[in-house]
């Protein structure tokens, strides 16, 4: 018997925890049907607003960072705003997706903006008459405004006044309400607790960074010459942690985002406690299109037959008794690293990373590592390109699978 991937988050039932983000790929319907057809189980909507300057995007607005990296390891950079239509509009377009998720089990979420409280109350009602499930609402978003009001990150990051919005909003609407976090300024921790306090169903943890990077022939900013956002795989590290903490201390629902490259990372976040997890990056940059939301999902079915779990609920949160305080680290153990002879090719790099001079190379140029010297770092490791060195102890050494 397969393994039941279905989740259910605040009385809604997601066939799958795999969900796209709000961004590029949830742009309008016909995109947004893309996303069902390739299997999510759930869809965030491209976000929303009355802000004329967040519906006009500039070009180019995506660039990336680091590409020698890609398509493994590398930074999204990018300043595309918030959907291009008018709310009456991006309500026609919602309307027609939520038609189109229902008939195909589905659950699809609205995602709002507004300039102050009268605008954060309309948008919900008129959002979430189209039919949406869920609504999100985005104190996330990396990109400054600049506009004379707090939005996006901004206002994520004064708990005082997201906390206003948050209950104009779950005031005006009767479908649960989640509240998209940033990860500057304030702690996403604290921050999941005040919108717990204030009355959200759930958080999405957490946004990219506000970022900068330029272009040293000039000395301008790249792409539209202010901020931008950034991310990539290398946020998964980040979005755990953040997860883990909020799962440890906040009875709330978490859908994590940012970081998702493989299905590996869905498994991760959810031993970190996350009920959903959301995708962008991966559809946007990676090789595969929205075709990766089956690869999302085929891997994570395929662990879960392999480990004999039936439901998502049994590893669910399974990382977090195993967090232990600072304090309580064990500092007596120690592993020593050794050297497989047969996979060593002599690159000689090693003795540079070893700072207790304990590597040297024999008369044939391969790595010899002195046990009595050896302090057990782990650097010689994790950095040998030919996976030639490897470390043993008394107990089992954790260097991750270097994926």
């Amino acid at each position: 018997m397969k393994p039941d991937l279905s989740v259910e988050v605040c009385g809604k039932k997601f066939k799958n925890p795999i969900v796209v983000a709000s961004a590029t790929p949830s742009k309008d319907a016909l995109y947004m049907k893309k996303c069902v057809d390739a299997g999510a189980g759930g869809i965030i909507a491209k976000t929303v607003t009355y802000e004329s300057k967040l519906q006009h995007y500039v070009s180019p607005r995506f660039t990336i960072l680091h590409k020698k990296g890609w398509p493994h390891d590398f930074s999204n950079y990018s300043c595309e705003f918030l959907a291009t239509y008018t709310p009456d509009e991006w309500a026609e377009e919602l309307a027609a997706s939520a038609e189109y998720c229902h008939k195909h089990d589905t659950i699809l979420v609205g995602s709002i903006s507004g300039s102050s409280l009268e605008i954060w109350e309309d948008l919900a009602k008129k959002m979430a008459a189209t039919g949406v499930d869920m609504m999100e609402l985005n104190m996330g978003c990396p990109h400054p405004r600049d506009l004379g009001y707090k939005s996006g990150q901004e206002l994520g990051s004064d708990p005082e006044a997201a906390v206003e919005v948050l209950k104009t909003v779950t005031d005006a609407i009767d479908i649960p309400v989640f509240v998209k976090l940033t990860p500057e300024a304030i702690s996403p921790l604290e921050m999941a607790k005040k919108m717990k306090a204030g009355g959200a169903s759930g958080v999405t943890a957490v946004n990219r960074f506000p970022a900068l990077d330029i272009d040293i022939e000039t000395g301008r900013p790249l792409l539209h010459g202010s901020f931008a956002g950034t991310g990539g795989p290398w946020m998964r590290p980040i979005m755990l942690k953040w997860v883990a903490k909020i799962a440890r201390e906040v009875d709330i629902p978490i859908s994590a985002t940012s970081g998702f490259w493989q299905w590996e990372d869905v498994v991760k976040a959810i031993m970190c406690g996350a009920s959903t997890v959301q995708t962008c990056t991966a559809l946007m940059y990676g090789t595969r299109g929205y075709r990766k939301i089956g690869d999302f999902i085929k891997g994570l079915e395929s662990y879960m037959e392999r480990k004999g779990y039936g439901s998502i609920a049994e590893f669910r949160g399974i990382t977090l008794p195993q967090i232990i305080s600072w304090d309580m680290v064990d500092r007596e153990t120690k592993a020593i690293s050794k050297v497989n002879p047969e996979k060593c090719t002599g690159c000689k790099m090693c003795p540079q990373w070893c700072f207790y001079d304990a590597i040297s190379l024999d008369d044939e140029g391969t790595a010899e590592i002195d046990p009595g010297k050896c302090d057990g770092c782990g650097l010689c490791a994790a950095l040998c390109p030919d996976d030639a060195i490897r470390m043993e102890g008394p107990k089992p050494v954790f260097l991750g699978d270097f994926n």
